[in-house]
């Protein structure tokens, strides 16, 4: 490891173990109580901060992208945090996905497969209108799950981003739309109970009308998201309901 190394340099895996202890000994200032976390300004952390980025360097050169998943995808977030910063350069996309998993306490694998489920747009065929019922609410879930992973995507910095989810709003807008015109609403009452919390919210906003309490309880919860989109959705749906104003054009 350049001047930092002894006379053997160390494995790989052996990086990878050290890399994981000094960052959890470092930390995160959320894990002040952490009784393995050294105390900020003490020789011992300065050393550890120093080891750790000697450490990080080394497997920077060696780019061991298959070892270093175990450090992207590490149950600490310290761990995860010091992999997606210092080690950016060793898996890109596992790294960024790391970064956006954090907020949320998702694993970076876990975002990278919303994300790419987020990219992937329904069939063209059938058309909504040639679809059962049972067929147009999978296809509400879909919409929901693939707009609930927009939030690992970059909606703010990337105006791609934000049309892809805004693409997505207006796909959720015509199924709702084509099961009102078959006077099916009612159908997506299960969906108010559904463990996926991408949607509930959704199927929230459509059931308004005929569960009123049910679904603003379920759009007041979600007003304090994480997600800063998807909280500004929420109370943006629930002041116009109050105000008496459409809430999805020819839904509700």
């Amino acid at each position: 490891m350049s001047n930092e190394a002894n006379a053997i340099a160390p494995t790989t895996p052996e990086l990878i173990e050290r890399f994981i202890a000094d960052a959890t000994r470092i930390g995160l200032p959320r894990d002040r109580d952490d009784p393995r976390r050294l105390k900020m300004g003490t020789p011992e952390r300065d050393a550890t901060v120093k080891d750790l980025h000697a450490v990080a360097r080394e497997l920077c050169a060696r780019k061991p992208v298959v070892e270093a998943r175990a450090l992207y995808e590490n149950d600490n977030p310290g761990v995860r945090t010091f992999a997606a910063t210092l080690l950016a350069a060793v898996d890109p996309e596992l790294a960024e996905a790391a970064i956006r998993g954090l907020a949320f306490e998702t694993p970076a694998r876990e975002v990278v497969a919303l994300a790419q489920r987020a990219r992937t747009p329904p069939p063209e065929k059938p058309s909504l209108a040639e679809m059962t019922l049972d067929a147009l609410i999978e296809r509400f879930i879909d919409a929901a799950t693939r707009l609930y992973a927009t939030r690992f995507l970059d909606c703010v910095g990337k105006r791609g981003d934000l049309e892809l989810r805004n693409r997505i709003v207006c796909e959720e807008g015509d199924i709702l739309r084509e099961l009102k015109a078959r006077d099916a609403l009612d159908r997506l009452l299960p969906l108010l109970d559904d463990p996926n919390p991408a949607v509930r919210p959704q199927a929230a906003i459509a059931c308004l009308a005929i569960a009123t309490d049910k679904a603003i309880a379920i759009l007041e919860a979600t007003t304090r998201s994480y997600d800063s989109m998807e909280s500004g959705d929420a109370k943006h749906y629930l002041h116009l309901w109050r105000e008496g104003k459409p809430v999805v054009w020819g839904v509700v």
